[in-house]
């Protein structure tokens, strides 16, 4: 990790990844090692975050800050899934067919952004699937395009696209369950 911050020449940009990693290094080693179970595929886990995070340097604000760590978590929990499936597919070879479905239902992400209670969302990101939690955190709470979150999360354009629209179900069928009012939307 060292080399690698050596070698950047921006000053400022050098010094908050070097932060950023001092901070946090220990949390997201700790959620690489969970899923990974193995201590140097978690380390490689923490500096690939570290590197991807690097081309997202100018919108992290404050370094000490809730959002900054949830943000690295996502990054480096998305990055151990994948080298977990790396692992994972070279012992079995199968691939998963994705069918890409419509997106013509209606949109619980404008439901969840006229929500004024941060706590009730919480809750509910917290009942669905982890990554599918993390795919709309990064859209629609650090506001990231498909083709970043894409880059961060190591998958195809077409995979967020579908995660997303499997994530905006998972919300609705939960809002629905809860009595909560679903609008239709394009």
């Amino acid at each position: 990790m060292v080399v690698f911050l050596m070698v950047i020449e921006d000053e400022n940009i050098r010094n908050k990844l070097e932060e950023l990693y001092l901070l946090y290094h220990k949390e997201m080693f700790y959620v690489a090692n969970n899923i990974l179970n193995d201590y140097y595929e978690a380390e490689d886990a923490v500096q690939n975050a570290i590197l991807k995070i690097s081309s997202q340097l100018e919108k992290i604000s404050q370094v000490k800050c809730n959002k900054t760590r949830a943000f690295l978590v996502i990054i480096v929990r998305n990055i151990s899934i994948n080298i977990y499936r790396q692992r994972k597919s070279r012992s079995t070879t199968l691939i998963d067919d994705i069918e890409i479905m419509p997106d013509d239902d209606i949109t619980p992400e404008l439901h969840v952004i006229r929500l004024e209670d941060a706590e009730k969302i919480a809750k509910l990101l917290a009942k669905i699937d982890s990554s599918y939690a993390d795919i709309l955190a990064l859209k629609y709470f650090y506001e990231y395009s498909n083709t970043t979150i894409a880059n961060l999360l190591d998958l195809k354009e077409g995979n967020v696209r579908v995660k997303l629209h499997r994530a905006r179900q998972a919300m609705k069928k939960l809002l629905l369950e809860e009595g909560g009012v679903v609008n239709e939307a394009n």
